[in-house]
This record gives C-alpha cells, structure tokens and sequence, in this order.
C-alpha cells in the first residue's frame, strides 16, 4: 500500500503528524502552567509544519522551486532545533544554558548558510535536511536516556528510544543519498516511519508529563508538607506489616512543644519542628525510615537495628538535637526530645504494636526527666 502513495501525499500525512504534534504541545500548555519544554517543542512542530508545507506546495507546483526548496529546509532545521531544544528542557526539567542554547544557535546558522549553497540539488538539500535532524533527535534521545536514574520513570525511556530511532532513521537516510546502494528503505515507507514517530513522540511526551504529575501527587500524599519528611499514612502503609524480631521503631516527642508555642509563637515552633525534623534525617542510617507521626512527634522504623544499635542511634538524634540551639531567625531556642525504642525481639507482634511498644517507652522517657532514651520493657 505504501508503494502506492505518491511523494505528495506522504509529505500531507507528514504535516498532519506535526499539526497533532503541535496541537497536543500546545494543550500541554495550556493545561501546566510553569512546565519548561512544550512551548519550545510547538515552536518546533510549527516550523516543521511550515517547511513540510512548503514542499507539499513545491511538489503540487504551488509555490515556484526557489521558494520552497529553500524554505523547506530553512524551516526544517530551525524546527530540529527547536525540538532538540524542548526535549532537552522536558528532560531536565530547567532552562537550557546559555552554552547549549549558543551551540545550537550555531549548528542553525551553519546549516541555514549551508542551505543556501545547496538549495537547489534535492539530494545535498535531503542530506543536510536529515543531518539536522539525525543531530537533534539523537542528541536529545542521549539526554533522555542518561536521566534514567534520577528519573525512573518507563515513559522516559520510551520517549527516548523513539527519538533515538527518528535519528537513526534520518541518519539512514544520510547513508542512502551518500550510496545509494546501502539505501535500506525506499523514500516513501522512510517518510511513513518518520510520520509514526512523530505522532509517537507527542504521545509519549503527554504520557511523561502525566506520569510526572502522577508521581509529584504521590509524594505530596506521602509527605509531611512542614517538616519534608514521610507523613504517618506512607509509614504504615509502607513500613512491613510484621517487622523481624531485630527490626526496631522508635517514637520521638520534642519536650515542652507546647510551652516553645505558646511563648514564641507557632511561626517559631514550625521552625523548630523542621530543624529537628533535619538533626534527625541526619543522624539516622541510610535505610532507616523517618515520618512525622503527629504534632511534635516523629517516628523511625529501623531494620535489623538491634536493641542495642537502636539505641545507640537513639542516644545520637538525642544529641544532635539537644548540643546545639535551635536558630529561629536570631532567637535562639534551646530544645530537648525523649525517645523510646522498641524491638520486635521474640514477640511475635505486628507494625502497630511496635510503636505502641515504643510509644510507652516514650511514655517512660518523659516521667523520668525528658532528654533520654528509654528502651520497651519486655512483656
């Protein structure tokens, strides 16, 4: 079927395919004000749409040759350009600097200089046309993919994958007008491909910015919006429901909280939990986990601690926080926790009773002087 289809047509389907392209950009928009990349990706597929137009024109003999086969590839790689540069702002999900932003700029003019020398020969018009967009889909499916680990996120990697593949496409199509023998697909089914990663390309850009709204929903709902830290609901639901006999909770009560309100303020006293929150962040091992259980208390759930190692760990928050004052904005806040410890041990209990263990340790930490460490009595 695809042999069938005249050079015109394809070049139709192909605008189509950056219309939709542009459109959805522009939907993403309008619907997530502040996302840094789908203005930049627009401009793009609008100056794609513009230069596919341009040769539709040029081979329905609409506009006369030197129009459009110099406007065409003029408008061809500003658009590469652009979508190398919107990509590559999605990926990180900042400005892109003034070093990349002037690079391109160059590989632009290089190419726009070039276009003018070659404008009227198809093939030298096809190579550079191609080259531009092999550079810019290639360079941005590399930037897509080296984010993998501090993105993990599956539609990234599709995304990159489909730009990986446009460039290598393109790159193909380098090959067969340098050989024409090495040429793997004829021009038609090569436009059809490029038309199906374009739609793929504004399809797997919508699906990455829902699945990082998705994502950034889930963290909302599972942190404590004062102090940073994991809230009580992601504890339970995260932490196992049946610890092993050498995990280990522990239950923390900043002392006379409510004496450090009532004299300084509660602006002063959300300070004071947010420092503490971060002395014990820092202070605990890289697996433990720290959340908010309520008001002025927090809780950590430590695997395979020990009795003995989560206690000591428990003597260092305690110093952490109790060594230096807390700084409120020049006022400076002495302040205390107490600290109960509890460990699975040989009972057989669940989460819940842990902290209930801990929680009357605790218990026993502020009837016997605050500012220590008190570990579960057994049964």
């Amino acid at each position: 079927m695809l042999g069938e289809l005249d050079l015109a047509t394809v070049i139709l389907m192909q605008k189509c395919s950056y219309i939709v392209g542009l459109l959805s950009f522009i939907y993403l928009m309008l619907t997530n004000r502040g996302l840094r990349g789908p203005i930049t990706l627009a401009a793009g597929f609008a100056a794609m749409t513009v230069g596919s137009t341009l040769a539709g024109y040029g081979e329905w003999k609409i506009v006369p040759p030197a129009v459009w086969q110099l406007g065409s590839v003029i408008f061809g790689i500003a658009g590469y350009m652009l979508i190398w540069l919107g990509l590559k702002t999605l990926s990180d999900g900042r400005r892109v600097t003034r070093k990349t932003l002037m690079m391109t700029c160059l590989v632009a003019v290089i190419g726009i200089i070039i276009a003018f020398q070659v404008a009227e020969n198809n093939a030298l018009r096809a190579m550079l046309f191609n080259a531009c967009a092999a550079l810019a889909y290639l360079s941005a499916a590399w930037v897509l993919l080296i984010g993998w680990q501090k993105e993990p996120l599956l539609s990234r990697v599709a995304l990159g994958v489909i730009t990986g593949l446009s460039g290598l496409i393109s790159l193909s199509v380098v090959k067969g007008l340098l050989s024409p023998s090495l040429a793997s697909i004829n021009i038609v089914n090569t436009f059809f491909l490029i038309i199906m990663l374009n739609f793929a390309i504004a399809l797997f850009v919508m699906m990455l910015v829902a699945e990082r709204s998705e994502r950034k929903l889930l963290v909302l709902a599972n942190t404590d919006p004062l102090t940073g830290v994991k809230n009580r609901r992601f504890f339970f639901q995260t932490m196992p429901a049946k610890p092993e006999p050498t995990d280990a909770a522990m239950l923390l009560d900043i002392d006379h909280f409510k004496s450090i309100n009532d004299r300084f303020g509660h602006a002063v006293g959300d300070s004071v939990l947010q420092e503490v929150a971060k002395r014990i962040g820092g202070s605990i091992r890289g697996g433990d986990v720290l959340a908010r259980y309520g008001g002025e208390e927090f809780i950590i759930f430590l695997p395979s601690a020990g009795s003995e190692r989560a206690t000591m760990i428990g003597e260092r928050i305690r110093n952490a926080v109790a060594l230096n004052e807390v700084d409120c904005g020049g006022l400076r806040i002495a302040v205390t926790i107490s600290i109960g410890v509890a460990t699975g041990g040989e009972t057989d209990c669940d989460l819940q009773a842990l902290a209930e263990m801990a929680d009357r340790a605790l218990y026993r930490a502020k009837s016997e002087g605050r500012n220590c460490v008190r570990e579960a009595l057994a049964a």
